[in-house]
């Protein structure tokens, strides 16, 4: 039998794996705009964020929509729509290179880098960052929560067994605490 029509690699996977697999690359290549990988999975995940860039290229809820089927990540949704499309608006095609690297030491494989042909200028990427700050007004408002809580638990508040962050939590709300003492006890010699 011959091979017509049956275009791609298989990757060594079963469909729903690879189909998996290639999502988790699209979306590494999106938010990092350069990846390095094996060279037949860069020239596989080639093929679907060079689709995928056309696709947002149009900008339409519909595009976006479609996009969505494959990318599952809203922030990496957002990059794509609002910084790399915009970017390749008057390329008709080739939004990605492969550079061929040295194969990997261990099991002599092939490797390349896949990164987009115009990357983002530092000036783009502080745009980004004022998403962060709004999420520290969320984690602001909770705190209130979790000081009414230690509140009505009192002085008997047990370390948490088994180590990990929550120790880490409690021990920082302690630190304010005694910067609080600190401070009122330099208050009242002053008196």
């Amino acid at each position: 039998m011959s091979r017509h029509l049956n275009a791609g690699r298989k990757l060594g996977r079963n469909t729903g794996h690879r189909k998996a697999l290639l999502r988790n690359l699209v979306r590494s290549v999106i938010l990092s705009e350069s990846i390095r990988t094996t060279t037949a999975k860069a020239k596989e995940t080639r093929r679907v964020v060079e689709k995928l860039v056309t696709k947002a290229r149009v900008g339409t809820l519909a595009a976006r929509r479609l996009v969505h089927r494959t990318v599952r990540d809203q922030a990496a949704l957002a990059k794509l729509f609002e910084t790399i499309a915009p970017r390749f608006k008057t390329r008709p095609g080739g939004y990605t290179r492969l550079i061929h690297l040295q194969n990997r030491p261990g099991d002599n494989a092939p490797m390349a880098i896949l990164e987009f042909v115009e990357k983002t200028p530092k000036g783009e990427e502080p745009a980004e960052k004022p998403k962060e700050p709004g999420e520290e007004k969320k984690a602001a408002g909770k705190k209130p929560e979790e000081k009414k809580r230690a509140g009505k638990k009192g002085a008997k508040t047990k370390p948490a067994e088994g180590g990990g962050d929550q120790g880490a939590s409690e021990t920082a709300e302690k630190k304010p605490a005694k910067q609080k003492k600190a401070k009122k006890e330099t208050a009242e010699p002053e008196k």
